[in-house]
């Protein structure tokens, strides 16, 4: 009889630790797919906003070749100059951008996977009184 108790305590107590430690890991996974859904967000901002620096940039340099085709006036070297910054900086941003939205999307949807396939229930059915599911 003490051996039963013993042993029904001691599974009582194995599933409190469970149960925690299943908390700890989902909140771990919340935290991340957050992390990860900012990347992404940040990365779509950025290529798009990296996309329309470059066309506008590149439309500047155009304009100063078209107003003067040697660039000989300081004002449509300028204006070249500038647009060329522009388009540089915009090729950087939309770059970064295409890498931070793959690599945030990617990791997002791995640690959502990793969420939704984690789980420990208590009475899940009629029949059953623990049931545990891992997917993989």
């Amino acid at each position: 009889m003490k051996t039963l108790i013993i042993s029904i305590l001691l599974v009582v107590f194995a599933s409190h630790i469970s149960v925690q430690a299943q908390d700890q890991k989902k909140q771990l996974y919340l935290r991340k797919v957050e992390k990860f859904t900012t990347m992404r967000n940040a990365g779509i901002g950025l290529t798009i906003g990296g996309s329309v620096l470059t066309i506008l940039g590149f439309s500047t340099m155009s304009n100063a070749v078209a107003e003067d085709p040697n660039l000989y006036t300081d004002e449509s070297n300028s204006k070249f100059f500038s647009g060329y910054l522009v388009t540089a900086l915009g090729v950087t941003a939309t770059g970064g951008g295409i890498t931070l939205w793959a690599i945030g999307g990617s990791k997002r949807r791995s640690y959502l996977n990793k969420l939704n396939s984690l789980s420990l229930n208590l009475n899940p059915g009629r029949n059953q009184m623990l049931s545990l599911s891992y997917s993989f």
